[in-house]
C-alpha cells in the first residue's frame, strides 16, 4: 500500500475533483509494473503516480477518461504486443496486464457560516454523514481546532465574511448559523447567487421576513430567494444546539435522498419559542 498515493487522492477529492483509481490486479510476462501498482486519473487528464508510462498507460488513461463520464468500475486487460486487437498496446514487451478502474467522486461539500454553538454542533455531526465540512467565521477564538473534529476545515474570514470562499457548485450545501441577523445577512449575500444546491438560514419568522425584504430591495431575484430554506432544518421541536444540528442534518439528508421537494422561503415557519430564546442567547 502506498500511503502517499492515498493522501494525494484524498487531497484531490477534498478539492472537489472527480477521479478514477487504476489498480494493476494481475500481470504476466514482461510488464512495466506488477500487481498492486496504482495510479489516479483526474478529470482533465492530470495523473497521480504512474503504472509505467508509455503506450500501456496512454490506453489506460483513455479508458479512465471514458469511465469518468459514466461512473462505476470496470476490469480491462491489455496485451503488451503489436496487433490490431483493441487490447493490444503496440508494445513489444510481450506481457499482459489486467487493471481495475474505479471512479471516485468527491464528497458533498458543506459550508457552515458561523462557528458558534450551533455551527460547532453541526460540524461535529456531518463528517460521519459523508460531508466534507468547512466552518467559516470572522472570529479567530471561535475557530480553535480543539472545538472541531480533525477532518473539519476551519477558515478565518474577514469583516462581512469577506475573503476567498471554498469552491461552491450544485452539490454544495450551505448552512448559515452565525451570531446575529447582520452577519447572517452578510454570509447569505456571499452565497445566494452561487450554484449551491442547498442554502439554509437559521432564525425566527420575523428575522427571516426582514432579511428577505432586505434582499428583495437589493435586487436579488425571487427565483433564488424561493429556494432558501429558512428557518433551516426539519421541524422536530429542536431546542439545544445539538438538536438543531440534527434537524439541519436531517433536512440535508432529505435533499440528498430526494425525499422532499425544494421548500419555498416565502412563508417561513418560525423556530419553537424555546429554540428562538436559545438562538438569541448563544453566539
Amino acid at each position: 500500500m502506498s500511503l502517499s498515493f492515498y493522501e494525494k487522492v484524498v487531497k484531490a477529492l477534498k478539492q472537489g475533483k472527480r477521479l478514477a483509481i487504476v489498480t494493476v490486479i494481475h500481470s504476466s510476462g514482461s510488464t512495466p509494473r506488477k500487481e498492486g501498482a496504482l495510479m489516479a486519473v483526474l478529470e482533465g487528464g492530470d495523473l497521480l503516480d504512474s503504472i509505467g508510462g508509455g503506450a500501456l498507460e496512454a490506453l489506460v488513461v483513455d479508458d479512465a477518461k471514458r469511465l469518468l463520464l459514466s461512473g462505476g468500475s470496470i476490469v480491462k486487460e491489455y496485451h503488451l504486443k503489436e496487433g490490431n486487437e483493441p487490447e493490444c498496446t503496440g508494445m513489444i514487451c510481450g506481457g499482459r496486464v489486467r487493471v481495475h478502474l474505479q471512479v471516485e467522486i468527491p464528497p458533498e461539500r458543506l459550508l457552515i457560516f458561523g462557528a458558534g454553538h450551533v455551527g460547532a454542533a453541526l460540524a461535529a455531526l456531518t463528517p460521519a454523514l459523508g460531508f466534507a465540512t468547512t466552518v467559516l467565521d470572522d472570529r479567530e477564538k471561535f475557530l480553535e481546532a480543539a472545538r472541531f473534529p480533525e477532518s473539519v476545515e476551519l477558515r478565518r474570514m474577514g469583516p462581512g465574511f469577506s475573503g476567498e470562499l471554498p469552491p461552491v457548485d450544485a452539490s454544495t450545501y450551505v448552512a448559515i448559523v452565525t451570531r446575529c441577523h447582520r452577519t447572517d445577512l452578510e454570509a447569505l449575500r456571499r452565497v445566494l447567487e452561487s450554484s449551491a444546491g442547498y442554502i439554509g438560514l437559521i432564525g425566527s419568522r420575523r428575522k427571516v421576513r426582514l432579511i428577505l425584504e432586505c434582499l428583495r430591495a437589493e435586487g436579488f431575484p425571487e427565483s433564488r430567494l424561493s429556494g432558501l430554506r429558512a428557518p433551516i432544518g426539519i421541524p422536530i421541536g429542536a431546542c439545544t444546539p445539538e438538536e438543531i444540528a440534527v434537524s439541519i442534518a436531517g433536512e440535508m439528508i432529505q435533499l440528498r435522498r430526494g425525499s422532499v421537494a425544494p421548500r419555498s422561503a416565502a412563508l417561513p415557519v418560525g423556530l419553537p419559542r424555546s429554540a428562538e430564546r436559545h438562538r438569541r442567547s448563544k453566539p
